[in-house]
Protein backbone atom coordinates (compact mmCIF):
# COMPACT_ATOMS: atom_id res chain seq x y z
CA UNK A 1 0.00 0.00 0.00
CA UNK A 2 2.42 2.51 0.67
CA UNK A 3 4.26 1.58 -2.57
CA UNK A 4 1.67 2.52 -4.13
CA UNK A 5 0.95 5.37 -2.71
CA UNK A 6 4.19 6.82 -3.40
CA UNK A 7 3.98 6.02 -6.96
CA UNK A 8 0.44 7.19 -7.38
CA UNK A 9 1.93 10.64 -6.04
CA UNK A 10 4.92 10.59 -8.04
CA UNK A 11 2.93 10.44 -10.96
CA UNK A 12 0.22 12.96 -10.15
CA UNK A 13 2.65 15.32 -9.07
CA UNK A 14 2.42 17.46 -11.59
CA UNK A 15 4.48 23.60 -19.79
CA UNK A 16 10.45 26.01 -33.11
CA UNK A 17 11.77 25.19 -35.66
CA UNK A 18 13.94 27.05 -37.42
CA UNK A 19 13.64 29.36 -40.69
CA UNK A 20 12.77 26.65 -43.77
CA UNK A 21 12.70 23.89 -41.35
CA UNK A 22 16.29 23.69 -41.24
CA UNK A 23 18.08 23.08 -37.97
CA UNK A 24 22.27 23.51 -37.32
CA UNK A 25 22.81 20.28 -35.10
CA UNK A 26 25.00 22.68 -33.00
CA UNK A 27 21.85 24.31 -31.82
CA UNK A 28 20.57 22.86 -28.80
CA UNK A 29 17.11 22.12 -27.91
CA UNK A 30 16.07 26.00 -26.51
CA UNK A 31 17.85 27.91 -29.41
CA UNK A 32 16.56 25.42 -32.05
CA UNK A 33 13.20 25.77 -30.73
CA UNK A 34 13.20 29.65 -31.00
CA UNK A 35 15.52 29.80 -34.37
CA UNK A 36 12.35 31.10 -36.00
CA UNK A 37 10.94 33.04 -33.34
CA UNK A 38 14.21 34.82 -33.22
CA UNK A 39 14.69 36.07 -37.03
CA UNK A 40 11.19 36.92 -37.53
CA UNK A 41 8.95 39.53 -36.34
CA UNK A 42 7.83 39.09 -33.44
CA UNK A 43 3.73 39.28 -32.74
CA UNK A 44 3.81 40.91 -29.15
CA UNK A 45 5.81 43.35 -28.00
CA UNK A 46 7.17 42.29 -23.99
CA UNK A 47 4.93 44.10 -22.17
CA UNK A 48 2.17 41.82 -23.89
CA UNK A 49 3.75 38.86 -23.45
CA UNK A 50 4.03 39.85 -19.76
CA UNK A 51 0.56 41.16 -19.17
CA UNK A 52 -0.71 37.70 -21.08
CA UNK A 53 1.12 35.58 -19.03
CA UNK A 54 0.36 37.37 -15.74
CA UNK A 55 -3.37 36.77 -16.86
CA UNK A 56 -2.68 32.84 -17.50
CA UNK A 57 -0.52 32.11 -14.13
CA UNK A 58 -3.77 34.26 -12.15
CA UNK A 59 -6.29 32.37 -13.93
CA UNK A 60 -5.63 29.47 -15.60
CA UNK A 61 -7.33 28.00 -18.39
CA UNK A 62 -6.40 24.42 -20.66
CA UNK A 63 -8.39 26.32 -23.64
CA UNK A 64 -5.54 28.70 -24.15
CA UNK A 65 -2.86 25.87 -24.59
CA UNK A 66 -1.79 24.98 -28.01
CA UNK A 67 -2.25 21.91 -29.62
CA UNK A 68 1.20 21.26 -29.79
CA UNK A 69 1.48 22.47 -26.19
CA UNK A 70 4.21 20.58 -23.92
CA UNK A 71 5.07 20.78 -19.97
CA UNK A 72 7.97 20.07 -18.57
CA UNK A 73 9.18 19.84 -14.74
CA UNK A 74 12.49 18.65 -13.40
CA UNK A 75 11.64 15.19 -13.08
CA UNK A 76 7.77 15.11 -14.34
CA UNK A 77 7.15 15.79 -18.12
CA UNK A 78 7.01 15.98 -20.87
CA UNK A 79 3.37 16.08 -20.82
CA UNK A 80 1.35 17.36 -23.95
CA UNK A 81 -2.04 18.47 -22.98
CA UNK A 82 -4.53 15.54 -22.94
CA UNK A 83 -2.07 13.93 -20.87
CA UNK A 84 -1.44 16.41 -18.18
CA UNK A 85 -5.22 17.10 -18.67
CA UNK A 86 -5.92 13.75 -17.25
CA UNK A 87 -3.12 13.60 -14.52
CA UNK A 88 -4.05 17.11 -12.83
CA UNK A 89 -7.49 15.83 -13.25
CA UNK A 90 -7.95 13.51 -9.90
CA UNK A 91 -5.52 16.16 -8.03
CA UNK A 92 -6.17 19.89 -8.78
CA UNK A 93 -9.40 20.69 -7.46
CA UNK A 94 -8.42 18.54 -4.34
CA UNK A 95 -5.63 20.02 -3.79
CA UNK A 96 -6.70 23.78 -3.82
CA UNK A 97 -9.51 22.34 -0.87
CA UNK A 98 -6.30 20.68 0.95
CA UNK A 99 -4.53 24.18 1.01
CA UNK A 100 -7.48 26.64 0.60
CA UNK A 101 -5.20 29.73 1.23
CA UNK A 102 -2.43 28.83 -0.97
CA UNK A 103 -0.43 31.89 -2.68
CA UNK A 104 1.81 31.80 -5.51
CA UNK A 105 3.01 35.01 -4.29
CA UNK A 106 4.37 35.63 -8.31
CA UNK A 107 6.66 37.89 -9.06
CA UNK A 108 10.02 39.36 -11.60
CA UNK A 109 8.13 38.64 -15.13
CA UNK A 110 10.19 39.34 -17.74
CA UNK A 111 10.46 38.79 -21.41
CA UNK A 112 13.78 39.35 -21.95
CA UNK A 113 15.23 36.11 -22.93
CA UNK A 114 17.49 37.05 -25.75
CA UNK A 115 17.54 33.26 -27.44
CA UNK A 116 13.83 32.58 -26.88
CA UNK A 117 11.99 36.28 -27.20
CA UNK A 118 8.81 34.55 -26.84
CA UNK A 119 8.98 33.09 -23.63
CA UNK A 120 8.18 34.79 -20.37
CA UNK A 121 10.00 33.61 -17.19
CA UNK A 122 9.07 34.67 -13.41
CA UNK A 123 9.54 33.79 -10.32
CA UNK A 124 7.03 32.20 -7.32
CA UNK A 125 7.63 31.51 -3.33
CA UNK A 126 4.57 29.38 -2.28
CA UNK A 127 2.92 29.86 1.10
CA UNK A 128 -0.02 28.43 2.44
CA UNK A 129 -1.84 25.61 4.75
CA UNK A 130 -2.72 22.00 5.41
CA UNK A 131 -6.25 22.85 6.29
CA UNK A 132 -8.37 20.63 4.35
CA UNK A 133 -8.54 16.88 4.10
CA UNK A 134 -6.85 15.54 1.14
CA UNK A 135 -8.78 12.31 -0.62
CA UNK A 136 -5.80 10.16 -2.03
CA UNK A 137 -7.26 7.35 -4.16
CA UNK A 138 -4.79 4.85 -2.67
CA UNK A 139 -4.25 5.66 0.63
CA UNK A 140 -7.80 7.16 1.53
CA UNK A 141 -8.46 10.79 3.17
CA UNK A 142 -5.47 12.63 4.60
CA UNK A 143 -6.50 14.75 7.10
CA UNK A 144 -5.16 18.52 7.54
CA UNK A 145 -2.67 19.24 10.24
CA UNK A 146 -2.48 22.75 9.86
CA UNK A 147 1.20 22.67 9.11
CA UNK A 148 2.57 25.58 7.08
CA UNK A 149 3.61 25.38 3.75
CA UNK A 150 6.97 27.51 3.00
CA UNK A 151 8.24 26.95 -0.26
CA UNK A 152 11.44 28.01 -1.93
CA UNK A 153 12.12 30.25 -4.82
CA UNK A 154 10.90 28.92 -7.79
CA UNK A 155 11.68 29.52 -11.56
CA UNK A 156 8.66 29.00 -13.68
CA UNK A 157 8.25 30.07 -17.65
CA UNK A 158 5.75 30.05 -20.03
CA UNK A 159 6.44 30.36 -23.83
CA UNK A 160 3.82 31.51 -26.41
CA UNK A 161 3.14 30.91 -30.08
CA UNK A 162 2.84 33.89 -32.23
CA UNK A 163 -1.06 33.29 -32.11
CA UNK A 164 -1.29 34.17 -28.54
CA UNK A 165 -1.47 30.36 -27.24
CA UNK A 166 1.07 28.68 -24.59
CA UNK A 167 3.03 26.25 -26.63
CA UNK A 168 5.28 25.30 -23.19
CA UNK A 169 5.10 25.75 -19.66
CA UNK A 170 7.81 24.45 -16.80
CA UNK A 171 7.54 24.47 -13.57
CA UNK A 172 9.18 23.28 -10.03
CA UNK A 173 12.66 24.77 -10.81
CA UNK A 174 14.08 25.60 -7.28
CA UNK A 175 16.44 27.87 -7.10
CA UNK A 176 17.46 28.76 -3.71
CA UNK A 177 17.14 25.28 -1.01
CA UNK A 178 18.41 27.44 1.79
CA UNK A 179 15.83 30.32 2.62
CA UNK A 180 14.16 28.39 5.53
CA UNK A 181 11.46 26.43 3.89
CA UNK A 182 9.02 23.71 4.94
CA UNK A 183 9.01 21.90 1.96
CA UNK A 184 12.82 20.29 2.06
CA UNK A 185 13.62 21.85 -0.69
CA UNK A 186 11.24 21.20 -3.24
CA UNK A 187 9.04 23.14 -5.48
CA UNK A 188 5.71 22.99 -6.79
CA UNK A 189 3.17 20.13 -6.01
CA UNK A 190 6.17 17.68 -4.21
CA UNK A 191 6.51 20.65 -1.95
CA UNK A 192 2.93 20.42 -1.12
CA UNK A 193 3.17 16.80 -1.22
CA UNK A 194 5.67 16.81 1.42
CA UNK A 195 3.95 19.29 4.04
CA UNK A 196 1.04 16.84 3.96
CA UNK A 197 3.39 13.84 5.43
CA UNK A 198 4.00 12.17 2.07
CA UNK A 199 7.86 12.33 1.03
CA UNK A 200 8.39 11.80 -2.86
CA UNK A 201 12.12 11.90 -3.81
CA UNK A 202 11.83 14.38 -6.50
CA UNK A 203 15.84 14.49 -8.00
CA UNK A 204 16.39 14.10 -11.45
CA UNK A 205 18.55 11.17 -12.60
CA UNK A 206 17.10 9.00 -9.69
CA UNK A 207 17.22 5.12 -10.51
CA UNK A 208 14.18 4.37 -7.57
CA UNK A 209 12.51 7.42 -9.07
CA UNK A 210 12.84 6.41 -12.83
CA UNK A 211 11.63 2.89 -11.98
CA UNK A 212 8.58 3.93 -10.45
CA UNK A 213 7.19 6.16 -13.64
CA UNK A 214 8.44 3.64 -15.72
CA UNK A 215 6.16 1.20 -13.97
CA UNK A 216 3.41 3.69 -13.75
CA UNK A 217 3.00 3.25 -17.38
CA UNK A 218 1.57 -0.24 -16.80
CA UNK A 219 -0.96 0.38 -13.97
CA UNK A 220 -4.50 1.17 -14.73
CA UNK A 221 -6.03 4.82 -12.86
CA UNK A 222 -2.15 6.09 -12.49
CA UNK A 223 -1.48 9.39 -13.55
CA UNK A 224 1.46 9.82 -16.25
CA UNK A 225 4.67 11.13 -14.98
CA UNK A 226 5.24 11.80 -18.96
CA UNK A 227 3.75 11.06 -22.40
CA UNK A 228 4.45 8.35 -25.09
CA UNK A 229 7.23 9.37 -27.67
CA UNK A 230 4.65 8.92 -30.34
CA UNK A 231 2.02 11.62 -28.36
CA UNK A 232 4.85 14.71 -28.15
CA UNK A 233 4.98 17.13 -30.95
CA UNK A 234 7.87 17.23 -33.37
CA UNK A 235 9.29 20.73 -32.35
CA UNK A 236 9.91 18.72 -28.52
CA UNK A 237 13.26 17.22 -29.38
CA UNK A 238 15.02 16.79 -26.06
CA UNK A 239 14.59 12.38 -25.36
CA UNK A 240 14.86 12.33 -21.68
CA UNK A 241 11.44 11.63 -20.39
CA UNK A 242 10.31 12.26 -16.33
CA UNK A 243 13.79 12.12 -14.25
CA UNK A 244 15.94 10.79 -17.09
CA UNK A 245 19.10 12.71 -16.04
Amino acid sequence: MKFMMRLFILASAVLLISVNGFVPSKLSGSEARSAKSSIALQAFTKEELVQMTKNYVENPNTEVWDDDFVFRGPVIGPLVKKDLIATLGPVASNLKEAFPDLEANAFGFNADDPIEPNRVWYFVRPRGTFEGAFDHPVVGKIEPTGAKLIGPPEARSVTWTDEGKVKHQTVGYVTDRFTGDTTDGKGAVFGQYHVMGQNIDGVPGSPRLRFLQWLAEFLPGVPKSYSKKEDIPEWWTDPRLGADS
